[in-house]
């Protein structure tokens, strides 16, 4: 993830509310050799700033399956 490019700006739009880049289905992180996080799409297969995980999203955001059937189905 390191040596992925960055996502172009113009491809985000700002939002409020739960659908962000944080909450999309394609959303990753990691952390760098330096520790530092990084945050990134993994559809896109590029970093997005710092912070715009939080604010931003793009039209290929998607629901993460855990709203569709639950954090632990095997437990029931």
């Amino acid at each position: 993830m390191e040596d992925w490019a960055f996502v172009d700006e113009q491809e985000l739009s700002g939002w409020k509310g739960a659908c962000i880049c944080m909450t999309c289905e394609h959303f990753v992180y990691g952390v760098d050799a330096q520790s530092r996080t990084l945050v990134a799409c993994n559809l896109k297969r590029k970093q997005l700033q710092q912070g715009a995980h939080l604010t931003k999203r793009c039209h290929q955001w998607a629901p993460t399956w855990r709203k569709q059937v639950g954090w632990a189905p095997e437990y029931g």
